[in-house]
This record gives structure tokens, C-alpha cells and sequence, in this order.
């Protein structure tokens, strides 16, 4: 017996992970592939110990990291020269399937790690796939785009992995990226990612009710799909609410709503938007007792997020390039597994929530706990601490012209943490902003106990 395309031999089953890896390049080439635990690469047969709960071990292990399940899959031990073996086999077309978070291809009796092209292939010839809007040429270079962002994503690729090229100029790196067209024209997915003219358009909202009816605060922002995504996320996390507790002898926020669950519903709000729909926009609104976030497009084929959630299915992309590039950036981590961190975290933090779909569009909706800040011990700890709020106020005695970046350095915190403290501050008449936000200063108010 000799290892091949769709065989795979490993000695002991501490081999697990190369051999679920295994799995998926041959799954990916094939559609289909087996991995027999106790034979050496040479075809010598050496056997296992085998508990009681070995199977299962290996079948959750197997359900955890490869994605998605495979619809046919067994686990079986059985004899050979007197020796006890357990055999992996797994058949099905959903492809690409990952392993650990990474997607291989069998080529002779190795697996390969997919590159860039490779990994984009599989995904445009899914019949799901909107790749036509994305590759339309449009009438910008790569003089339009934004240098930095693109240089970050690259950089960010290599690191993580996902890419193997050292950044020249940026017509190569978009063409790497296949954001070039043969003209050497951005394309609709090239323009929409990193192009500088704003191309994208999100609203946000934020009311003080569960209804529109009452005055709130409205906008719109303008900008790529790198920055629209910074901006919604840095929204809703300046929107929600957050307690602090003591741990050790720092204080550390923690938020009513997992901020990692919010950054899967937001990203996956790009990445399966339908751009080519006019009219429409992305939305992140808070409301008192929920948070919703909205993309134009609804999923593909109806799929219920549970089946992606559960691995049944894998991952139906809207837009293949757009998403290919999200996950070399390291926005997204693998193909069809945002559900499933997004359940997970909320179960694990007691966070409701809901979805739904229309013929216009999906919606994510998260349940805000009206009781979440009404903790007692948290309370006594703010009484006992200096606030932020105090940092930020004593601050601006001491020096009126004091910038955010000057208030992140002092006190230790993220930018969003700073804004959305002195938003607080502004909202409750404390703080005041006199001229632009460069040339300005801030005003203490007559509120502001001395």
C-alpha cells in the first residue's frame, strides 16, 4: 500500500491534524480522499491502541476543523495483519474546504497550501457566485486607490500566511490580488476596496427609542470597503454600553454586546453585499433595545445561517474577490464560520439575537439588555476608582488644546474608548468643542465640579 492523490498513510494518531489537513487538499482535488492512522508512508503496517472514545475524539475533532462537514464522512477501525487501524474516509463537492482556519490542495501525495488564484477558482466557479459585477472594468487606476490601505493589506497577507509576495508598486500587488484588469484598469471590486474617490456610501443611526419616530442622531459616511468597515465598527462600539469591573489591579470594559460578534456581522455585511443594487445602502442603527445591521442582498439560495453556522454548508459567495481579499487582510478568518463565532460568543455572554431576510436585503439583529449596567458591584467600583471621564476632564484643565492621540497616549486606552467617553461627556454638558476639530479647543462647563 503506497500513499496517492486520494490516500493518505500516517503512523500514529498523533498525526490527527496533518491528517484532517489531509482531508481537505484531497476533498478539494477530488471531491473525496481517505487517511488510514497506523501504517507508516512506506506502507509498513505498525497498528494503534484504540479506546473507547478514539472515534469520537477524531470525529469532533473533525467537525470542528474542517469546514464545511463533509456530507459523507465515516470513521471505522478495522484489522490488518493482526494489527488495529482506524480508517477516515469523507466524499462531498462543497468545495473549497478548509482545515484549521487554511485551505489545501493534493497534488501527487502532498498537500499544498492554495495560493491566491487557486483559492479564487474555487469560489468563481460556484454558480453562486456574482464574479461578472466584480470584474467589470470601470474607468480608474491604480493613480486612484489608496496606497497605504493596499500596502497594509499586503503586508498583513504575508503575515498571516495567506500571501507570498513582497510589495513593488501597486499595479503588480492589485493585479496579484486580481483587482486589475487586463487593460490594467481597476475593476469594480479593485475600485470599491481601495479606491480613495469614496465609492461606497453606509448610514448609520443611533435613537433614543425602539422607534424611528423620535429624534435621533443620522448620518452617512463615505469611503472604500476597508474604511466603511472601520467607521461601522467604531460606530456601534461608540454606541453601546460597557461596565468596568477590577481584575487584578487593572480596570478592564467589558461590553454589553461581544465586540468580536459585532466585527463577524459587520464584515460579513461587506463581504456578501449586492454592490450593483442602486439605492440601497449598508445600515448600522441603534436602537434602545437592539442593534441592527443591514446589507442590501439577500443570502444566497435562502440558506438559513444555521446550516452555515453547523458546517452543513459551505461558504456561498456573493463576491468572490472582494471576500478573497477580506481574508488575506485577515478580516475574515475562514470562508463560512462568522455564524458560528458570532452563536458561540453570544451564548457564551447571554446576548440575544435575531435575523432575517427580504427581497430587498438581510438583517442581523442583536438584543440590547436593558438591565446589563445595573450591576451594584460594578457601581461601588466606579465609586472607588478614578473614572476615565475624571482622566479626561483633568486633562483638559491642565491643556484645552489636548487631541485624542495626545488622550490615548496618556491614559493607556483605544481611540474609540477616548471618543466615545467624550461624546459621553459632550451628551451630558460637561465638555464642549469650540471651532473645527483641528484649529479648536475644548470648554469646560459650568457642570464640571471644580
Amino acid at each position: 500500500m503506497k500513499e496517492t492523490e486520494v490516500l493518505e498513510l500516517k503512523k500514529s494518531l498523533t498525526q490527527l491534524k496533518e491528517g484532517i489537513i489531509s482531508l481537505s487538499a484531497m476533498l478539494n482535488k477530488h471531491n473525496k480522499g481517505q487517511v488510514i492512522f497506523g501504517i507508516n508512508d512506506d506502507g509498513k503496517v505498525c497498528g494503534l491502541t484504540i479506546g473507547k472514545k478514539t472515534k469520537a475524539t477524531i470525529t469532533q475533532e473533525i467537525q470542528n476543523h474542517l469546514k464545511p462537514f463533509p456530507i459523507n464522512i465515516t470513521v471505522e477501525d478495522y484489522m490488518q495483519d493482526d494489527h488495529q487501524l482506524i480508517r477516515m474516509k469523507a466524499a462531498g463537492d462543497d468545495t473549497p474546504y478548509c482545515a484549521y482556519g487554511r485551505y489545501y490542495i493534493r497534488v501527487n501525495d502532498s498537500d499544498i497550501q492554495m495560493d491566491s488564484y487557486q483559492l479564487q477558482s474555487f469560489f468563481e466557479n460556484k454558480d453562486e457566485s456574482y464574479s461578472k459585477w466584480e470584474n467589470t472594468e470601470t474607468d480608474y487606476t491604480s493613480a486612484d486607490i489608496d496606497e497605504d490601505l493596499l500596502l497594509d493589506c499586503i503586508r498583513t497577507a504575508n503575515e498571516k500566511g495567506r500571501l507570498n509576495y513582497v510589495y513593488r508598486n501597486a499595479d503588480e500587488a492589485l493585479e496579484k490580488l486580481g483587482l486589475l484588469t487586463s487593460s490594467g484598469k481597476l475593476n469594480n471590486a479593485g475600485w470599491y476596496l481601495f479606491g480613495k474617490g469614496k465609492p461606497l456610501t453606509i448610514k448609520e443611526a443611533n435613537y433614543p427609542t425602539d422607534a424611528r419616530t423620535e429624534f435621533g442622531e443620522i448620518k452617512e459616511f463615505h469611503g472604500n470597503i476597508i474604511e466603511c468597515i472601520h467607521e461601522a465598527l467604531s460606530y456601534i462600539q461608540n454606541h453601546i454600553s460597557y461596565k468596568s469591573e477590577i481584575v487584578g489591579i487593572t480596570r478592564e470594559e467589558t461590553p454589553e454586546i461581544p465586540i468580536k460578534a459585532i466585527r463577524e456581522i459587520v464584515i460579513n455585511s461587506f463581504a456578501h453585499c449586492s454592490y450593483a443594487k442602486v439605492g440601497d445602502y449598508n445600515q448600522y442603527v441603534i436602537y434602545k433595545s437592539s442593534i441592527r445591521i443591514y446589507n442590501p442582498g439577500s443570502i444566497i439560495k435562502g440558506i438559513d445561517p444555521l446550516r452555515f453556522a453547523s458546517g452543513q454548508v459551505g461558504s456561498k459567495i456573493r463576491n468572490v474577490l472582494i471576500a478573497a481579499t477580506l481574508y488575506k487582510y485577515g478580516l475574515i478568518d475562514t470562508f463560512g464560520t462568522g455564524f458560528d463565532r458570532t452563536f458561540t460568543l453570544c451564548a457564551q455572554a447571554g446576548v440575544e439575537y435575531k435575523y432575517k431576510e427580504d427581497e430587498f436585503g438581510f438583517s442581523f439583529i442583536f438584543l440590547r439588555n436593558t438591565s446589563f449596567l445595573n450591576d451594584r458591584l460594578n457601581d461601588r467600583i466606579n465609586d472607588r476608582i478614578k473614572t476615565l471621564d475624571n482622566t479626561i476632564i483633568s486633562a483638559i484643565k491642565e491643556n484645552k488644546y489636548i487631541t485624542t492621540a495626545e488622550l490615548v497616549k496618556l491614559t493607556g486606552k483605544s481611540s474609540s474608548t477616548i471618543n466615545r467617553h467624550i461624546k459621553s461627556l459632550s451628551e451630558d454638558g460637561k465638555i464642549s468643542r469650540i471651532g473645527s476639530k483641528k484649529a479648536g479647543y475644548w470648554e469646560l462647563t459650568s457642570t464640571v465640579e471644580e
